[in-house]
């Protein structure tokens, strides 16, 4: 076999081993690519989204469902859906924007102990409903579920 040729099959033989190791497949890649352009395309910029996360390690914070205001690409402000409490600024920094969770499953992509992520967009607005991380054989307590709900625009 010539040099050339078996240059450009080692190549895509690692190209699709790289593939089959990713924590998602060509087609979530896809779907999350056709995701994030509904979410684009959505006429509005200021929102409000419900968010938990579900994981033994996290914060208490982040345990709980909240409220999250966005505008302008940035959280305004957090509440307590239990109780409408506000949390104080210095808690958001717990919470992201739709973009961030985009950018939160782009990330897992390529972090080392991510064994697998499975990922629902909303069918309209192409948001995040559910990311679930699930970590690689010997790493404890890293699964986590992260569920989004109730996306509204705000003036």
């Amino acid at each position: 076999m010539p040099r050339h040729t078996r240059v450009l099959l080692i190549g895509v033989l690692s190209c699709l081993l790289a593939a089959c190791s990713s924590p998602l497949s060509n087609n979530e890649v896809l779907a999350l690519g056709r995701a994030k352009a509904r979410w684009a395309a959505r006429p509005f910029q200021a929102y409000t989204y419900d968010f938990v996360i579900s994981c033994g390690e996290c914060p208490d914070i982040v345990r709980q469902w909240a409220r999250v205001a966005v505008s302008n690409g940035q959280v305004v402000g957090v509440v307590r859906v239990a109780n409408d409490s506000a949390l104080s600024p210095q808690d958001w920094t717990s919470f992201t924007t739709v973009d961030g969770l985009f950018a939160r499953i782009e990330r897992y992509q390529h972090d080392d102990w991510v064994r697998d992520v499975i990922v629902e967009f909303d069918p309209q607005l192409g948001y995040p409903t559910l990311i679930s991380t699930f970590a690689k054989p010997g790493i404890q307590d890293a699964d986590a579920a992260q569920l989004t709900r109730n996306l509204v625009p705000t003036p």
